[in-house]
């Protein structure tokens, strides 16, 4: 997968950023706040979507208002191009994955193209920055090797921190030999607690027996406890019965008096309710006699007071006719305003219709004319459109000769320099020379640097000999001196032997040596001599070869500024052209604008706005004069009917053909005099109404007393008064009876009630009390028997218990054991986790890291110019680095620039052997810092290989690097620029 072109909507600083990536190896180049990282942000948040809110990453959302997100446009092997943009919407973005045919996907698709493999495992093994290194150089002792181990088997050590995390938390638990982690802690206690508990169970058997009989013993006193309370609660019954007997034998006589009277329904205090209604009755009569007098004469004033007919009949007219009077003078007076006001406006039409040529066709047809906002702001743009284009002219053809003049200086220069060049045949032939006076350069090099091998060889040798020779020499004349001084003539004779071989041997090698040496350094020097003679010959084309460089430098530099001028021309040009395209556009809008306000050609553009306003004042000039037109008719038109109406009236009541004013006069007359007799006539009938509202309602009072009397005889079932008193006396009494009766039921007890349909006398209640009284002193003597034994069973378990020493070792021996099996289950969970990490950890290290070892020993040799030439992973997880010399170092014992090219020389090979299982790009963010120059050569060289199987994208802030790239691969972020540019 390769990522060929970068597009940024909004994101951090970068807006409408677009960058084509044409090189499999791209370096881009930024200094500090340029937007390296941003850009670095955007590719992780285009391919794992956008960090949420809750996340501690930046989520670069733009500050001025652009769209959030962007697209990357990506080249893979089973779909070919494919686009995926991501823009704001849910936490992490809305995502559209676009196939070439158009097929469009979505975050699924995106996931199963990216191998389900997540931002941090991506950040992990593919994106390498300066931030890895940091992490080795923090580093001490052996966690160097395990972070090593880890970069070159997952890409990060986060399984190896949660390893080391787990393992601190099972020792803080347990340890084989330890003291103080927590369960070997309460494994100690558990023990001796156990050694007490069984010192204090010696006497369990006995213990056991004596809580069996106190459960007995409870369980016994429990159930005669009971059985008391039963025969208690049957006694409490007896002797209230005891009590309530009296009173039942008083109850059963007021039952049957009841019973003998047999009373049935009286109405409710009766005899009071009856003389009430007949004195109300009587009083009730005497009060309709007065009323029908009074009536009789009211009724002879009301026929004295009859009213006007014709008055009555016509006085809604009357009365309208009179309210309409004001406002007619109203109207009147307005018809005056009305018409003076046509003649005005009549006045300042004409004349406005004359400013633009309007005639009286032109009038009738201005209210079809467009004379809204919408086209007032139509005639703004267009006049102001056609005072821009004609400014703009004079520019644009002035700005067009400059750059044609431009053009015609490059093309002249680029033809200068065109003649200066040499034919590509003999510039080939200087190519060819300077590489073999580049060649001869090196070879000339590397015998100076034989000879200086040779040479430091020679002295060490002659150094390491002089050594061992003197060595024997002093061991030879100590054994010669020793043989002297003891007279030993045969050891004398081997000491002189051996010195006399000594010396023959070293004379030998000294002359052997020297010849050699000397035969290899001449031969040396006579090829660094013939070598010499050549470069001499070769090095007069040098400034030649040079020269020519140059001039086809700056050929192609003309070329491509005359390329780039004759696009500004063409631009120029393409301006111009525009101009008149939209000048021809803005003639034919002015020309429809005079059209659609019916106005002459000879109207210009600046004249178009006042006449416009014109054309709106004169609309509205005639839109008023309709307004008032309408006004004065309808105000004749209510005049005229007002008064037709009056002549009507006039004619009805029978009055004289007068004015209108004196009409007015006579009818209010008449009105009035009317309503003053009327008045007379309502007070009458109202007191009439209020004589015949009275009579009826003492009427129907009367009706009601009567009713309620014949009811009452009804409810007592009694034909007239005599018979209903003599049933209330009865229902008196039976009140009377009934009353005691609930006075004694609520004497006596309900349960005594019951009880008596069982009980016979007196005599048999007494019986019941006495047995049942034996029953409870019986169970009572039994039970003072009973906690007596329970007692002396409670102090001789007590005794037993020691205490209560017992029972709270035994609980304290349970709780610590249940307490010490939780802390051992997760005990157990955190060995399981850490079993599964070392598992999968061990997986890796068998099946990938041995690939990745042979990988990265490349790496290592090619980055250290083969000084490191080994990596060799032991069975206890330690990593160990060979160096040339077959030295074996740990990796904390290397230097930290060793260190970090150990580092990268890891994540690079994880990178290579994990290409066919993930085929994604690699970035690269600054991690040469701290590498010398050719170290830095070699990484780029190591890099530019990785580009032909994997696309690489490498970020720095560092000048010095560029010099290593090619132009073509080198693309410059600018802070001080806006982005909106295709490299």
């Amino acid at each position: 997968m390769n990522i060929k072109q970068i597009h940024i909507y909004g994101f951090g600083k970068l807006t409408d950023f677009r960058l084509s990536l044409s090189s499999s190896l791209q370096v881009l180049y930024g200094e500090n706040e340029a937007g390296k990282s941003t850009l670095m942000a955007f590719i992780h948040a285009i391919l794992f979507g956008f960090p949420t809110k809750q996340q501690s990453e930046l989520r670069y959302e733009p500050k001025r208002g652009s769209k959030y997100g962007g697209n990357l446009l990506l080249e893979t092997e089973e779909y070919g191009e494919i686009l995926v943009e991501r823009v704001g919407g849910k936490a992490t973005g809305n995502v559209v994955v676009t196939l070439s045919d158009g097929t469009t996907k979505g975050e699924e698709f995106l996931k199963q193209l990216l191998k389900n493999m997540d931002k941090s495992m991506f950040k992990g093994i593919f994106s390498f920055n300066i931030h890895g290194l940091q992490g080795v150089n923090q580093l001490k002792g052996e966690d160097i090797g395990h972070y090593l181990l880890a970069a070159g088997t997952i890409g990060t050590d986060i399984i190896v921190k949660t390893e080391q995390q787990l393992q601190k938390e099972l020792d803080q638990l347990f340890k084989p030999s330890g003291r103080k982690p927590e369960l070997n802690m309460m494994l100690q206690t558990i023990k001796h607690q156990e050694k007490d508990l069984k010192k204090s169970m010696q006497h369990n058997e006995t213990y056991e027996n004596l809580q069996k009989e106190l459960h007995t013993l409870l369980e016994e006193i429990e159930h005669m406890q009971g059985e008391v309370k039963k025969f208690e609660k049957q006694l409490r019954k007896l002797e209230r019965l005891k009590q309530d007997w009296p009173f039942i034998q008083e109850r059963k006589q007021l039952l049957k008096r009841i019973e003998e009277i047999q009373q049935k329904q009286f109405p409710v205090d009766g005899i009071h309710r009856m003389d009430t209604l007949d004195e109300q009755l009587r009083i009730t009569n005497s009060q309709l006699q007065a009323l029908k007098v009074k009536k009789a004469e009211y009724e002879k004033e009301l026929q004295l007071l009859a009213p006007n007919q014709l008055i009555v009949q016509n006085e809604s007219r009357i009365q309208l006719i009179l309210e309409k009077w004001p406002q007619v003078l109203q109207w009147q007076e307005e018809l005056i305003k009305r018409k003076e006001e046509r003649r005005k406006w009549n006045e300042q039409i004409s004349l406005l219709s004359r400013n633009v040529y309007y005639q009286e066709e032109d009038l009738k047809q201005l209210p079809s004319v467009d004379l809204s906002i919408d086209m007032k702001d139509k005639i703004r743009t267009t006049v102001k459109d056609n005072y821009y284009l004609k400014s703009k002219k004079d520019e644009l053809e002035q700005h067009l000769e400059i750059e044609k003049n431009k053009q015609t200086e490059l093309e002249m220069q680029c033809d200068r320099i065109e003649s200066e060049l040499l034919s590509e045949e003999e510039f080939r032939r200087l190519s060819d020379q300077q590489q073999t006076y580049n060649q001869l350069q090196n070879e000339y090099q590397q015998i100076q640097d034989q000879l200086k091998l040779i040479r430091f060889s020679k002295d060490q040798g002659k150094k390491e000999s002089n050594l061992a020779m003197m060595l024997f020499y002093l061991l030879f004349s100590g054994f010669f001196l020793w043989s002297l001084t003891t007279m030993h003539y045969l050891s004398m004779a081997g000491a002189l032997i051996g010195l006399i071989v000594l010396s023959y041997t070293a004379w030998t090698n000294k002359t052997r040596k020297k010849h050699n040496h000397d035969s290899s350094e001449g031969q040396l020097l006579k090829k660094a001599d013939k070598i010499l003679d050549e470069m001499n010959q070769l090095a007069d084309r040098r400034p030649k070869y040079e020269e020519q460089q140059n001039l086809r430098s700056q050929w192609k530099e003309l070329i491509l500024q005359i390329e780039n001028q004759q696009f500004r021309y063409t631009e120029k040009m393409e301006a111009l052209s525009e101009w008149n395209k939209k000048w021809k556009d803005n003639e034919h809008q002015l020309n429809g604008i005079r059209h659609q306000l019916r106005l002459h050609d000879r109207f210009s553009s600046e004249q178009l706005p006042d006449a416009f306003d014109i054309l709106s004042e004169l609309a509205k000039m005639i839109h008023n004069q309709a307004n008032n037109e309408a006004q004065l008719n309808l105000l004749i038109q209510k005049v005229s009917k007002w008064e037709s109406e009056l002549n009507d009236l006039v004619q009805v009541l029978g009055l004289e053909n007068i004015a209108n004013d004196e009409k007015i006069i006579h009818i209010k007359s008449l009105l009035k005099s009317e309503q003053d007799h009327r008045l007379l006539h309502r007070e009458m009938k109202n007191k009439m109404d209020e004589i015949e509202h009275e009579y009826i309602k003492w009427l129907n009072g009367s009706t009601s007393l009567k009713d309620a009397l014949n009811q009452l005889l009804t409810d007592a079932g009694a034909k007239h008064q005599e018979e209903f008193r003599k049933k209330g006396k009865e229902h008196e009494e039976y009140l009377a009876l009934k009353n005691s009766l609930h006075m004694l039921n609520k004497q006596i007890n309900e349960e005594s009630l019951k009880a008596t349909s069982s009980l016979e006398s007196f005599d048999v209640i007494e019986n019941e009390l006495l047995h049942y009284q034996d029953q409870v002193d019986t169970i009572i003597n039994r039970l003072e028997v009973l906690r007596k034994r329970l007692a002396e069973v409670n102090y001789e378990i007590n005794l037993l218990e020691d205490g209560g020493v017992y029972t709270e070792k035994l609980h304290e021996f349970y709780h610590l054991k249940s307490m010490f099996n939780m802390k051992a289950k997760q005990w157990a969970k955190l060995t399981l986790a850490k079993q599964m990490i070392a598992k999968t950890m061990e997986r890796m290290k068998n099946e990938r890291f041995p690939k990745v070892l042979e990988t990265a020993e490349y790496y290592i040799n090619q980055l250290t110019d083969g000084q490191y030439i080994h990596f060799h992973f032991k069975e206890s997880g330690q990593l160990k680095i060979e160096r040339a010399d077959h030295i074996m170092f740990d990796p904390e014992e290397l230097s930290q620039a060793t260190t970090e090219q150990v580092y990268i020389s890891l994540r690079l090979a994880l990178v290579q052997v994990l290409q066919d299982e993930y085929p994604f790009p690699m970035i690269i963010d600054d991690g040469f810092v701290n590498f010398d120059r050719d170290r830095t050569k070699r990484i780029i060289q190591i890099l530019l290989e990785m580009s032909k199987s994997t696309q690489v994208l490498f970020f720095t802030c560092h000048e010095h690097i560029l010099d290593l790239f090619s132009e073509n691969q080198i693309f410059v972020l600018n802070e001080k620029e806006t982005y909106s540019m295709v490299k």
